[in-house]
């Protein structure tokens, strides 16, 4: 009769040790999964941070209106400048502030940019013209931006790196300013306020590096700049069209004398 046996100690041991590096490996690739997921949404939340700020600032800027205000001073503050009155990188008013609770306030809102300890800062006032103690609200959009550059295409298609150009302010600033502070009225003797076609907007973030984006504005309209030439070929089109249509004409008969074979 045969007597069962079980596992040797050396068995075991080796058993043992397989197991535990089984173990040991399932865990490493548990973590190393885990971490990159951490990782993962991490960036994608940065990532989530970006778009929302970029479509934030593009909603402002495409809506910008030519709409000058005045301060808590009464002091006349341009439509768009740049730097703003207390610093701010960018000052401007916008149209399109919903008013869901049908509030009595314009639909038009002056907003504002800065750069404050890595910040980028979002802030707006509740009316346009301020009265003493404005009521503003502080928007902080996005963390770890270490510079900021703005730059502005004018009329001429140039690039300003202030609003309104220096030389051009200067010479607002010359001459009278009309009462009122809507946009109907002159503003520094010109016919309406002066405003830029686009505007570039360049990041330095630390983990993105540089980020550029080119916005146009409400002001600049493609199909303007087009329609003359647009004009001018329809012109020689509908000439040419005229030519054709016209009957030819015979040729004249000439008034001088046959002569005669001798």
């Amino acid at each position: 009769m045969m007597r069962s046996r079980g596992f040797t100690l050396i068995e075991l041991m080796i058993a043992i040790l397989i197991f535990a590096m089984i173990s040991t490996a399932a865990y490493k690739l548990f973590d190393s999964v885990s971490r990159a997921q951490q990782v993962t949404d991490g960036i994608l939340d940065h990532l989530d941070v970006l778009q929302r700020t970029m479509v934030v600032i593009e909603k402002d800027l495409i809506q910008v209106a030519p709409r000058p205000v005045r301060d808590e001073f009464g002091d006349r503050q341009k439509a768009v400048q740049a730097p703003g009155r207390n610093g701010e990188l960018l000052e401007f008013t916008r149209f399109g502030w919903r008013n869901p609770l049908q509030e009595i306030r314009s639909n038009m809102q002056r907003v504002a940019y800065a750069l404050e300890e890595e910040e980028l800062v979002r802030y707006y006032w509740l009316m346009l013209d301020r009265a003493p103690d404005p009521v503003v609200v502080r928007q902080v959009l996005m963390q770890g931006v270490t510079g900021v550059r703005l730059k502005f295409m004018d009329e001429k298609k140039r690039w300003q790196s202030t609003w309104p150009p220096k030389k051009q302010g200067q010479q607002a600033a010359a001459t009278p300013t009309a009462t009122g502070a809507g946009g109907a009225g002159k503003e520094g003797g010109e016919e309406r306020p002066q405003m830029p076609h686009a505007l570039e907007l360049t990041f330095q973030h630390r983990e993105y590096g540089v980020l550029t984006t080119v916005l146009p504005l409400l002001t600049y309209k493609p199909s303007e700049t087009q329609k003359p030439k647009f004009e001018e070929e329809k012109g020689k089109v509908e000439n040419n069209r005229k030519r054709k249509d016209e009957p030819m004409q015979e040729p004249e008969e000439s008034d001088d004398d046959d002569y005669d074979d001798e």
